[in-house]
């Protein structure tokens, strides 16, 4: 992808535009709801009920729930406004009392230097056009000491894998810009002050009707990414566990995910 600013714009664009068609389905989403990854993210973040959070790229505001209980207060964001709403209304109606709303770019923070003590952003960041440039961002609303933690869907090292799993990922969503590999999240950290203090891998499952069905797919092209999966090398296959029914047709498939916790030094 281009790095000039009107591709970013676009990007954005897209993103806005996508979850503003998909905003209910991703509040009810189960594997965004729920999961071992939100448990673990509160299990490192070392929270305490005077601190300041930001939740970024909220999506359904799933992460910005679990967060809220364990802070003085969560500024929740996200870039699409209609999302933003119905994450507010869902946290609303789950009891949330110290959460703010916030109309945020991920790589344009609205917000002074250090101001919280707790940023997070999960499953999102593949949609960010300049993925280093949202990290230097977080560095600079952190307080000294303050922790990132992220969670994204992650590429792996090896390039056929690598190519495979954002080709599938763009396919299904044209507002997917790029899952990274666990060597450029060092990179994007350490390059904006921030010490990576644990990492840890888990995997997803991605039942293809549901998956597809989510992000609104047009059934043609449900059909012609199914096609390209079943017909991937074997390699790639096996690394993703595609898993094909009696019928012929594409069950499901895993890919991976990262967890970082960066520290501001």
């Amino acid at each position: 992808m281009s790095n000039t600013p009107h591709d970013h714009d676009e990007q954005k664009t897209q993103v806005q535009d996508y979850f503003s068609r998909t905003a209910e389905s991703y509040v009810s989403s189960f594997s965004h709801k729920s999961g071992d990854d939100l448990q673990r993210l509160i299990e490192l973040g070392e929270w305490d009920r005077q601190q300041q959070a930001l939740d970024i790229a909220t999506g359904g505001g799933h992460t910005a729930l679990s967060v809220a209980p364990h802070v003085a207060r969560v500024t929740v964001t996200d870039l699409t406004p209609r999302m933003l709403e119905k994450a507010r209304e869902y946290l609303v109606a789950q009891g949330v009392t110290n959460a703010e709303f916030v109309v945020a770019d991920a790589e344009r923070l609205p917000f002074a230097d250090a101001t919280f003590d707790r940023v997070t952003c999960r499953i999102a960041a593949h949609h960010f056009p300049n993925v280093a440039r949202s990290v230097q961002e977080v560095a600079r609303v952190l307080k000294s000491g303050g922790i990132y933690l992220l969670i994204d869907c992650m590429a792996p090292s090896d390039p056929e894998l690598d190519s495979f799993d954002n080709t599938v990922e763009k396919w299904r969503d044209s507002s997917h810009g790029r899952s990274c590999t666990p060597e450029e999240w060092q990179v994007f950290f350490t390059g904006a002050g921030l010490q990576v203090e644990h990492q840890e891998f888990f995997r997803k499952t991605h039942h293809y009707d549901d998956w597809t069905l989510r992000s609104q797919l047009p059934d043609n092209e449900k059909a012609r990414l199914e096609q390209f999966i079943l017909e991937s090398s074997s390699r790639s296959q096996a690394y993703f566990e595609v898993v094909q029914r009696a019928d012929g047709h594409l069950e499901s498939f895993t890919n991976d995910f990262i967890l970082l916790k960066g520290r501001k030094r």
